[in-house]
């Protein structure tokens, strides 16, 4: 037997934003982002470490239409204790503000979600079903659809959600540069960040391209520590038509009905 641990990075994109100020988008060009106030209220968080996702946040913003491929690696921990990982790759292309493709592959799971604007489609090829809801206009609307509706969280979906109103006040207790670093033979700027309940690290692209590189995260909470990390590989001028984000089902795929979740305090 073994216990799953959810290492979704939200909650320390939930961080990021709150240090970068970044508004919640579908789009990745809106208002510049606002100054970031914890460094300036918490010793133990280093300025340029909040300078820096400021950075990242905003050039994020700016981006029109990028692919991103990350290649993860994440915990589960035995009932004695063991962790065993369990590797996976995900593929984004986007065009914002509503133009999504995702593709998540690993040992177990062969799973494709595309969004043209107006409609998602969620495709298990293993499995072979797939699953057509009505969307709203953007990327962030649905992604937020997605948690609240149908329980769903999308790998990598934080790069759309800087700033947004999920992300807690002042949730960073430390934060420190820990100085320059290779990324798959890139430069990149690493910081090491606290809260409670994770330890978190990310890896920023130095130069005029200040992209994430690399996350890892930890979990403090269990004692096992289990870790999500994520090396992250961009386009930034991808090739793609509009064919790439509408899905034209297999002849013998089966259609099903995606559950929503019931939301939270509602009776039975």
């Amino acid at each position: 037997m073994k216990r799953t641990i959810c290492m979704a990075s939200l909650a320390a994109m939930a961080a990021w934003a709150t240090m970068a100020g970044v508004p919640s988008s579908g789009s990745a060009a809106d208002a510049p982002p606002k100054a970031a106030a914890p460094a300036a209220s918490n010793p133990d968080i280093d300025p340029a470490a909040a300078a820096a996702l400021n950075k990242m946040g905003a050039y994020l913003r700016t981006l029109k239409a990028f692919q991103v491929s990350a290649a993860t690696a994440t915990d589960d921990v035995t009932d004695d204790g063991q962790l065993i990982e369990n590797d996976a790759v995900t593929d984004m292309l986007a065009q914002t503000p509503n133009r999504l493709r995702v593709e998540i592959t690993s040992d177990d799971v062969h799973r494709l979600y595309f969004f043209n604007g107006k409609i998602l489609t969620i495709w298990a090829e293993l499995a072979d079903y797939y699953a057509t809801v009505p969307a709203p206009a953007t990327i962030g609307e649905l992604m937020d659809a997605l948690n609240d509706k149908y329980g769903i969280s999308l790998p990598l979906e934080d790069l759309f959600s800087w700033g947004s109103p999920r992300a807690a006040t002042r949730i960073i207790t430390s934060a420190l540069d820990a100085g320059p670093s290779q990324v798959a033979g890139v430069t990149c700027e690493q910081y090491a960040f606290r809260q409670e309940g994770m330890d978190w690290q990310i890896w920023i692209q130095k130069g005029d391209f200040p992209l994430p590189r690399k996350l890892v995260l930890t979990t403090t909470t269990d004692p096992a520590h289990p870790r999500h990390s994520a090396v992250l590989t961009w386009n930034l001028a991808p090739s793609f038509n509009e064919a790439a984000f509408v899905f034209e089902p297999p002849k013998d795929a089966h259609k099903i009905t995606l559950a929503e979740v019931r939301a939270a305090g509602e009776k039975k």
